[in-house]
């Protein structure tokens, strides 16, 4: 079997002053849609928003972690996903039910909003628990409902960074054909020519699916995008789908649900069923482990 080719690639301009990261990763979306047994237009939103919150994790320092959250009034209702700097990611989309109304306006300048509609876009960093640190969240507006176009739009009001973002996921029916992405910074000290120059390239790839299709590594989108500029590879690091839920994680669940919730899902359904919208994945508490449980607790509150 082969090696899987997902993975991010990040560059710096020998200069040091534009840096980029692309990303490979069909493999990753078509077993998250599978996991998350997802068709269509619900493939292509989840996979846009994982490899979106990728792009945003790449430049985290170890022990930081992002969480992405958009929520529109288009096609999706929300998409969660969270994202590590060692490239493993889990995520889930909520799409709008069918008969739901949407509430799309045009744009500023006129123009239609893309398939999230209007709405928020957040990303939430976190760092490991031992160190002593507020998260910090940014929040922006869903300006044209493009997942790639408002993330480059958080990139500038949130980061002040200007940024460009490419998000592409190319299906066959349900099955994903390819999924990628880039994400390209101007540093202090880029001149305005070099920034120009790099527009112009991103502007000259016809169709990024078909970049990320005819290519499996993403040295070839970041070719593309910095072909008179001269850089190095700084890093390659493989992409992989992992949940850190488990049933110790479900029981401390249970527990803050509280005796009278408890005794209640017992009278009714003799049994407690708990699934993580992450990975889809079903956790099963019998009715002689939810009496326990509810005995456990009982006896806790008159100590």
């Amino acid at each position: 079997m082969e090696a899987s080719s997902d993975r991010w690639m990040k560059c710096i301009s020998t200069q040091g002053n534009i840096r980029g990261v692309a990303i490979q990763a069909t493999e990753l979306i078509q077993g998250m849609a599978e996991r998350h047994q997802l068709k269509g237009q619900a493939v292509q939103g989840l996979g846009e928003a994982v490899i979106g919150a990728l792009l945003v994790a790449s430049y985290c320092k170890t022990g930081q972690r992002i969480n992405l959250n958009v929520q529109g009034s288009g096609i999706y209702k929300q998409a969660l996903v969270d994202a590590q700097p060692d490239g493993t990611v889990r995520g889930y989309i909520i799409e709008r039910e069918k008969g739901e109304s949407t509430s799309i306006s045009k744009t500023e300048d006129g123009g239609d909003f893309g398939p999230w509609g209007e709405g928020y876009l957040s990303v939430l960093r976190t760092k490991d628990s031992d160190e002593v640190s507020k998260p910090y969240i940014g929040t922006v507006p869903l300006l044209t409902g493009y997942l790639a176009k408002d993330l480059s739009f958080y990139w500038v009001q949130s980061e002040q960074i200007p940024s460009a973002v490419g998000l592409a996921v190319s299906m066959d029916g349900d099955r994903v054909v390819s999924a990628g992405g880039f994400l390209v910074q101007a540093l202090p000290g880029a001149s305005a020519a070099e920034v120009r120059m790099i527009e112009h390239h991103i502007s000259e790839i016809q169709s990024l699916a078909e970049s990320v299709s005819d290519h499996s590594s993403p040295i070839h989108l970041l070719s593309q995008i910095f072909q008179s500029t001269a850089f190095v590879v700084v890093e390659e690091k493989p992409l992989k789908f992992q949940c850190n839920c488990s049933w110790e994680r479900v029981q401390r669940a249970l527990v803050l649900v509280g005796v009278t919730e408890l005794e209640a899902i017992l009278e009714e359904d003799r049994s407690a069923v708990v699934k993580c919208d992450f990975c889809s994945t079903e956790y099963r508490m019998s009715e002689e482990e939810l009496r326990a449980l509810i005995a456990q607790l009982r006896g806790a509150s008159t100590t």
